[in-house]
């Protein structure tokens, strides 16, 4: 077998015989066998190849793979020497192996045997120093890097100082890299911190949330990520990366311990990705600045919880105030309590002097000292949101709530206890307004569904009723459909307001959705515009199946809506058209007229309640503007889109979007 073909059929093999021998060595004792083996299995493919040029005359490389291998081995602590060796026990490994195979089944040809084994030499070799030459030049890369960066730590402990230093040095000390930003971990939030490079003007309240975008995803999945078109990648959530078109982008996450602190990041302008070692000395320096990091947040939040302990009382907008365990004695508050119980501190040797503080309970009976959320604490109990009336100490009223809970020291003893009471009077005020609203908006909802339908039913039965009787005059029974179109012009205002009520106050339109054939219903609709405006055409252009689930009257509002609209938008000689298309999950309605279009600086408020478009684009409209503002609001509730396309040349044209069917356990409104 040619030892081209020896590697490649005996690979599981020789790595089973390389890692028996390597494992015998201490260096490789904490690596599990994925991180030991890492790329070796590529590296014996590839040297496979090398060999077999002999025979095929092609062009291979080793490329990369021993860089890697290299490079991979200095981020676990390997020293040069037990790299080299490494390799030393995978040559010796094959070759031995090679010999067992050739005493086994014999020489073929000793000659051609031999140039196979010179070539894999040759390119051992070869493998051997440029992962040597790797190694050298990014361990000295990296102790440069370490070093500066230890230096620009040095004589500060304010991080919004030092931070910017850290990665100027990361950004000077890696090639190809245009900039260098550090998010910190703050909860559940990343913030950005410090920006060098062609992002030094990026805004600092940046924020994500952990597992959001591609920094958060760096965050949540703990691991090295890259991006090789960062400016079009929808993972990338920060504007000025996309403003800047960078390529490439490499995030890192700062850890301390299991806890991830923040996420380091590098992008490129020209890059489309870094190399294995720009790599490589990123996450060093970043691990170094772990490390200095958080050692600085430690002593930053020391100082920053002295600074708060000594302000709190006084800037805190809650009351807050303290009681010693176990006599129950009030021994601090702060303004905010104070002014809240419209008195001074009072300063309880006991539980007793609770009574000084009176409070109400709902049925009008005192608060006893034992019932206060600060009492309870100091029994172990912690106390959530109570609610409590209080009488102040001007004779007011107020409404509070409060919360408590016990402080322990390190066994778990309690020795006080603390409770703070927010003044939500105004809040209850504003809620009992919120009741009057609502009560006064079912009020008008009544009004124009029953109050004023009733009596509009009547005139029109009456007016219909002349008609029919045949004893008018040609004058009274002018006068009669004269009343009739009033009435049902008015039927039509009571019914926009009823909706616009409904879609801005009542928890948006309802929807009674059943199976629908579209085009039918709108030959329907269609019908009754052509009854009511005999003098204009209509034309209905429809391909595909129009199956679905929807409202069939809601819909045939959109569709009447959209028509009178195309109506009194466009001149009495033009045509209004009609179009439906089957888009497979969805249906798609056109309604198209021609005329003047609507004014661009209308466009974006045309579905808002009460628009009425500028005159010059045809006759005027009648009604109140809620039209269209209904029309959306219908087609939102099934779960769809609506936009409109106005141009001189192409007329105006609103297209609206459904889906043929809605979800399937749809909650009702009045659930």
């Amino acid at each position: 077998m040619r030892l081209c073909d020896f590697i490649r059929v005996s690979q599981s093999l020789i790595l089973a015989e390389w890692e028996r021998e390597a494992r015998s060595h201490p260096y490789s004792q904490g690596l599990s066998r994925p991180r030991l083996l890492d790329h070796l299995p590529d590296l014996l493919d590839r040297m496979a190849n090398m060999v077999e040029t002999l025979h095929t005359g092609e062009r291979q490389s080793m490329e990369g793979l021993p860089e890697v291998h290299a490079l991979e081995r200095l981020e676990v602590g390997y020293d040069l020497e037990q790299v080299a060796h490494e390799y030393a026990l995978l040559r010796a490994c094959i070759l031995r192996l090679y010999e067992v195979h050739a005493e086994q089944v014999g020489m073929g040809e000793p000659a051609v045997m031999l140039r196979e084994v010179r070539r894999f030499n040759q390119i051992f070799d070869a493998a051997v120093s440029t992962a040597v030459t790797c190694y050298a030049r990014t361990r000295e890369r990296t102790l440069v890097a370490l070093d500066r960066i230890s230096e620009a730590a040095l004589g500060t402990e304010v991080l919004d100082t030092f931070l910017p230093k850290l990665l100027r040095v990361i950004l000077e000390s890696t090639e190809s890299v245009d900039s260098v930003t550090l998010m910190l971990r703050e909860e559940n939030t990343l913030r950005m911190r410090a920006s060098v490079g062609v992002e030094e003007a990026l805004d600092a309240g940046f924020r994500l949330q952990v597992g959001e975008g591609f920094v958060g995803k760096v965050a949540a999945e703990r691991r090295p990520l890259e991006l090789h078109a960062a400016a079009t990648d929808p993972l990338v959530k920060n504007p000025v990366l996309r403003a800047r078109s960078i390529r490439a982008l490499y995030g890192v996450p700062l850890s301390h311990g299991s806890d991830v602190i923040g996420v380091a990041t590098m992008s490129s302008l020209t890059a489309a990705s870094f190399s294995t070692e720009d790599k490589l000395l990123f996450r060093t320096m970043v691990q170094r600045i772990s490390a200095l990091l958080f050692q600085a947040r430690l002593q930053e939040r020391e100082q920053s919880q002295r600074r708060l302990l000594d302000a709190i009382l006084t800037q805190l907008p809650v009351g807050v105030a303290v009681a010693e365990a176990p006599s129950g004695h009030l021994i601090l508050g702060n303004q905010a309590f104070e002014d809240i119980w419209r008195h001074p501190f009072i300063h309880s040797p006991d539980l007793e002097g609770y009574r000084k503080y009176r409070g109400i309970h709902p049925d009008g009976r005192p608060f006893e000292p034992q019932e206060w959320p600060i009492a309870r604490a100091l029994q172990g109990e912690v106390v959530h949101a109570m609610e409590i009336c209080i009488l102040r100490g001007d004779g007011t009223r107020g409404v509070t709530l409060q919360n408590s809970a016990p402080l322990r020291d390190a066994q778990g003893r309690i020795i006080a206890a603390v409770v703070t009471a927010l003044d939500i009077t105004d809040h209850k005020a504003a809620e009992e307004q919120q009741r009057r609203t609502v009560e006064f908006r079912e009020r008008f909802l009544g009004i124009v569904s029953h109050d004023l339908r009733n009596p509009l039913n009547a005139v029109r039965l009456s007016a219909e009723a002349i008609l029919k009787s045949g004893s008018t005059n040609p004058g009274q029974a002018r006068n009669a459909r004269r009343i009739l179109g009033s009435t049902e012009r008015m039927r039509r205002m009571i019914a926009d307001l009823l909706d616009f009520t409904r879609g801005q106050l009542g928890g948006g339109i309802p929807v009674n959705r059943q199976p629908v054939e579209l085009l039918q219903l709108t030959r329907h609709v269609l019908e009754e515009l052509e009854t009511g405006h005999p003098g204009r055409v209509f034309r209905l252009e429809a391909s595909g199946q129009f199956l679905g689930e929807w409202d069939p009257d809601r819909f045939a509002q959109v569709l009447g809506n959209l028509g009178k609209n195309a109506l009194d938008y466009s001149p009495e000689g033009t045509p209004v058209d009609f179009r439906l298309r089957d888009e497979g999950a969805t249906v798609c309605l056109e309604v198209h007229n021609e005329g003047a279009p609507i004014p661009a600086h209308e466009l974006p408020y045309i579905f808002e309640p009460y628009q009425r478009a500028a005159t010059g684009r045809g006759h005027s409209a009648s009604g109140l503007g809620l039209g269209l503002f209904i029309v959306q609001q219908i087609v939102q509730a099934h779960g769809g889109t609506i936009t409109v396309h106005s141009t001189e040349a192409e007329g105006t044209t609103f297209a609206v979007r459904l889906p043929r069917y809605g979800a399937r356990h749809e909650r009702s409104p009045e659930a």
